[in-house]
C-alpha cells in the first residue's frame, strides 16, 4: 500500500524512514514557474502587471510547449481585467471588427437565400458589459504573426482610442519567454503613438 501511495506522489517506492528525502520535482517546478524573469530591455517580466499599464499593447513571444501565457492570463485576471480572446485569422480587418458595426455573410450551402447580418463592434460592446469595477479589457489576440504592418499599427493604437482597452498579441515563439512594447514591433514612435 506505501508503494502506490509513493507512486502517485513523485516519491521513490522504497523509502528510508531515517534518510531526508528531496522534495519531489511538482514543487521545484512550481517554485521555478513563479520566479520573476527579466525581459528584453531589462525591466520585470509580462508577468508583472505593472509592464500592461506602462506599454498598453505588448507582443509576446512564447516557447512552443506553451503555458507562460495562461499562467500571465491568470495573473492579470486576479488584478481585475476581463479578456476577449481572438484569432488572427479569422479577424478580417481589425478596425472594422474591433471598432465598427461590421457585416458578417454565413456560408450557404447552395439552396439558402445569401444572407448578411451585422454586428456591433466588438471591442465597445464588451466594455459596455463590463462591470463597474472591472479594471479594463484584454484584446488577447492569437496567432498574430499573420497580420499585416498596418494592422499591427491599428492594434498598438487601440488603447489610445478606447483607454481601458490594452492589447496583447502573441506575435511568435521563441525559446523563451519574452515581450516587447508592440509599438516597437510595427515601428512607430513615442509621438505617433501617444
Amino acid at each position: 500500500m506505501a508503494a502506490i501511495a509513493c507512486l502517485y506522489s513523485g516519491a521513490p517506492a522504497s523509502i528510508n524512514l531515517g534518510q531526508k528525502q528531496q522534495p519531489p520535482k511538482q514543487c521545484m517546478l512550481r517554485k521555478r514557474d513563479t520566479m520573476m524573469t527579466r525581459g528584453r530591455y531589462g525591466k520585470a517580466s509580462p508577468r508583472d502587471e505593472r509592464t500592461v499599464e506602462e506599454h498598453k499593447a505588448l507582443a509576446i513571444y512564447s516557447p512552443h510547449e506553451g503555458g507562460y501565457e495562461g499562467r500571465y492570463l491568470n495573473r492579470l485576471r486576479y488584478q481585475g481585467y476581463y479578456f476577449l480572446d481572438l484569432s488572427a485569422r479569422g479577424l478580417g480587418d481589425p478596425e472594422t471588427t474591433l471598432t465598427k458595426i461590421h457585416p458578417v455573410c454565413p456560408a450557404h450551402v447552395g439552396k439558402q437565400p445569401i444572407a448578411r447580418w451585422y454586428f456591433p463592434p466588438e471591442v465597445d460592446y464588451r466594455l459596455s458589459l463590463l462591470p463597474p469595477n472591472a479594471k479594463g479589457l484584454v484584446v488577447w489576440i492569437i496567432e498574430a504573426k499573420v497580420l499585416s504592418k498596418s494592422e499591427l499599427q491599428f492594434l498598438a493604437l487601440l488603447p489610445t482610442l478606447r483607454p481601458k482597452v490594452r492589447v496583447i498579441a502573441e506575435c511568435g515563439n521563441w525559446r523563451k519567454f519574452m515581450w516587447k512594447p508592440l509599438k516597437d514591433i510595427v515601428g512607430l514612435t513615442a509621438s505617433e503613438a501617444a
